[in-house]
């Protein structure tokens, strides 16, 4: 099973792996139409989109898996005692790509 989340806007698909990885970039004619600052500042508005997105997809399938866990184990592979990611899909974006 592959876990991605995905984004689309203004002619900018994104589609990306939990923690934000890139795996597919479209661009269409349109996109290319507000100058390169407004096409790398969508390209990052939507990367962190489909980040969230692929991370609480993420999170879920771990959760679900890995439900017969005490505290002690989530803990360990840092998740909440409900099974919820203790970092923030923001967080996991590397600095390098916020405007």
């Amino acid at each position: 099973m592959t876990i991605s989340g995905s984004a689309r806007r203004d002619g900018v698909s994104v589609e990306v792996l939990p923690g934000g990885a890139l795996s597919a970039l479209e661009l269409t004619p349109e996109a290319l139409r507000g100058g390169g600052r407004a096409l790398a500042e969508e390209i990052l508005a939507l990367v962190r989109e489909a980040a969230a997105q692929a991370g609480e997809r993420a999170k879920h399938a771990m959760a679900d898996e890995l439900g017969g866990l005490g505290r002690a184990e989530l803990t360990m592979l840092g998740l909440d005692q409900d099974g919820t990611l203790t970092e923030t899909a923001e967080s996991t974006v590397p600095d390098s790509w916020r405007v």
